[in-house]
């Protein structure tokens, strides 16, 4: 139970720090309130200490104190400390989780003055809370409903309910601050697979269930029909499981179509939702109604399963798919690999994977399950383009399916294309070269692609070809015989390709992965530093301008407009101009000013409608450079190569958004 208010804190604080008694006068200015106040707060914290068994002393003309030994002392103080913390860690967002928490948890009903005084706030900062609780409590189709007199409640369908209290949970779950105000000691047993933040949001709401039991009851369903949950989808099973027992306790159960529950009834989902329900009943001596049966058989539905992948045979897995998902995998895969400009369709992982993942996520879609994504803003933020092809591809879903990806799923469908761009990345491109003829090198190649999967075998030939063979994208050349005078790194072994072989070309590779890693290492530092000096505000699409001067004269404003350069970098740049023309070529113009008149390091950009005359060129890209000398080695060094790619230049005259120009820069 809470102190009274914030003053019975503080009141409490002086009494436990002083020996002696202190009269109500001296309370009265120390909080610059009338005696009647004090006495008043007196009253309620006396009743609070009766609780506790502890007496509160007030006696005329001598002053109040507080009647108690040292460990009652002790226990006041760790009390006190507590709700003193819990007031200062309270901002209105954790605030108002608490107030959605007080809400859903019970179905008794709160004032506003119980809620002010528990959260030590007034009663017009409850007020506005409650519009946000509103908000939040909307998005799940649920009302809050408010009487005079009667107090607050949540209403609205069962189901919503459910899904707002789970998504809670999740919430509370993040919140590491708000949990230390929520949760109660707990503890776990040492193979739960629970983690303790939700076990201690779960005790927080449902403190009279035994959570062991439900753990219990479905590690047994997983042993008795051979399956093997996932630990976030047996977390979120035990949190659904919880909700439907104490609803049910409450007298508040699921209502099911019947068509849908008859179809439910069908699917061997149903069958362990049933022993489960079977086991429940008999341990808690409640009886679990069919609709129920067939709401916890959606969640098993949607739940995902622990999958080997690598141990899965791509044949089983797709023979024993329905055709339609198998069909909505590979389009998915064909159009991310359109996307992205890469090649997917061989990555049998790829497929197997997502064919695995869609199973349950196309129930959870169609059922109206929800599974969160905790990697979702992490996903979005380090992977925007793999999440853009992602979202792509929930055109397809609607198109055979007929129904509607969330971006939770999309977020888990990103993470396989992710995990398979990697795969592509991390492979080592290699060419045979053979004296023997062809047959010789596919058996080398078939070999080396059986024991080998990191390396994709791009070309077999003769070593007389080798010369007018474009060897760029080539990591390294496998070769029975000696080669001598190549860029790339050069592996010997015979046409039999022996384990000696198979272990060289695997030492080798290694390296040469590693180099290769460590080459992407400095690639992403590079342009995290370019894209440091990029900004959307400095970056305009297709202006109408008529000189270089106009366009510098106007870069530079917008620059000066946000303290990236003093006034003079303007007439300096001017001045340059008229020194030696910054175009490069390409139609492209780098105009900049003296690096002493730069504050921060910043690139303005922009193309243009039209081409202007620059010097004895034509351009419409117009890079102005305000860069200080260590940035400035940083994008040279980067520039260099776009400069040096036609289609990296076109991307940049074709693109008509902000976004797309610092895509087609990084």
């Amino acid at each position: 139970m809470n102190l009274p208010n914030k003053r019975s804190g503080k009141i409490l604080r002086i009494l436990l720090n002083n020996q002696k008694p202190i009269i109500i006068k001296k309370l009265a200015k120390e909080f610059d309130v009338s005696a009647r106040t004090i006495r008043s707060d007196l009253k309620k914290l006396e009743e609070w200490l009766e609780l506790r068994n502890i007496t509160l002393i007030k006696k005329p003309r001598v002053g109040v104190w507080i009647e108690c030994d040292s460990v009652e002392k002790t226990e006041l103080e760790r009390q006190l400390f507590k709700a003193q913390k819990n007031n200062d860690l309270l901002s209105p967002s954790r605030r108002q989780k608490y107030i959605l928490k007080c809400l859903l948890e019970t179905d008794k009903q709160y004032t506003m003055k119980l809620l002010a005084e528990e959260l030590y706030v007034s009663r017009s900062t409850i007020y506005k809370d409650l519009k946000k609780v509103e908000t939040w409590l909307s998005k799940y189709g649920l009302i809050l409903e408010r009487k005079r007199n009667c107090g607050i409640k949540v209403r609205g369908d069962e189901k919503k309910w459910r899904k707002a209290v789970a998504d809670l949970l999740a919430e509370l779950k993040g919140d590491q601050e708000l949990k230390k105000i929520l949760e109660k000691e707990t503890s776990l047993e040492p193979d739960s697979r629970i983690d303790t933040k939700t076990y201690q949001q779960l005790k927080s709401l449902f403190g009279d269930i035994d959570f062991r039991n439900i753990e219990k009851i479905l590690k047994e369903a997983e042993n008795e029909l051979g399956f093997l949950f996932t630990d976030e989808a047996f977390a979120g099973l035990v949190i659904h499981i919880a909700i439907s027992i104490e609803r049910l306790e409450q007298g508040k159960d699921i209502k099911m179509d019947q068509e849908q529950l008859n179809n439910l009834k069908a699917k061997e989902e149903f069958k362990v939702a049933e022993y489960i329900t079977t086991k429940l009943e008999n341990i808690l001596k409640i009886k679990i109604p069919k609709d129920e049966v067939g709401y916890i058989s959606l969640h098993i539905l949607g739940a995902k399963l622990q999958q080997n992948i690598q141990t899965k045979s791509v044949t089983d897995v797709l023979e024993n798919t329905d055709s339609k998902i198998v069909k909505v995998a590979k389009e998915v895969i064909n159009l991310a690999a359109e996307v992205l400009e890469v090649e997917f369709q061989d990555d049998k992982q790829l497929l197997v994977g997502l064919v695995l993942h869609l199973r349950p996520a196309i129930n959870r879609l169609k059922y109206g399950m929800s599974l969160r994504n905790p990697l979702l803003d992490r996903i979005k933020e380090d992977y925007p383009s793999v999440f853009g092809a992602a979202w792509a591809s929930s055109i397809i879903f609607e198109k055979h399916l007929g129904i509607k990806v969330n971006e939770e799923e999309v977020g888990y469908i990103a993470l396989h294309l992710g995990a398979a761009l990697e795969r592509i990345n991390k492979k080592i491109k290699a060419v045979i070269v053979c004296s023997s003829g062809i047959g010789t090198s596919q058996l080398i190649a078939s070999r080396l692609a059986k024991r080998l999967s990191g390396i994709e075998i791009m070309d077999l030939m003769a070593a007389h070809k080798l010369k007018n063979k474009n060897l760029e994208e080539i990591d390294v050349i496998i070769s029975t015989i000696p080669l001598n005078d190549l860029e790339q790194p050069v592996i010997q072994v015979s046409p039999l390709v022996t384990e000696n072989d198979i272990n060289l070309v695997k030492q080798k590779t290694n390296y040469i992965l590693q180099d290769k890693e460590a080459e992407k290492l400095e690639l992403d530092l590079e342009l995290n530093k370019i894209h440091q000096l990029l900004n959307q505000n400095l970056i305009f699409v297709n202006l109408d301008v008529e000189s270089k001067e106009e366009i510098i004269k106007f870069l530079s404003q917008q620059l000066l407009d946000r303290n990236s350069i003093k006034e003079d970098f303007i007439e300096s740049a001017l001045d340059r101009e008229k020194i030696t023309s910054t175009g490069v070529g390409n139609k492209v113009a780098i105009p900049h000013g003296k690096e002493d008149y730069v504050l921060e390091s910043k690139i303005a950009i922009a193309t243009l409608e039209n081409p202007i005359k620059w010097g004895a060129e034509s351009v419409n890209i117009v890079f102005l450079l305000a860069l200080k000398n260590k940035e400035s080695k940083v994008f040279f060094k980067h520039f260099h190569k776009i400069l040096d790619n036609p289609k990296a230049i076109k991307k940049l005259e074709e693109s008509t958004t902000k976004e797309n120009i610092i895509k087609s820069i990084l």
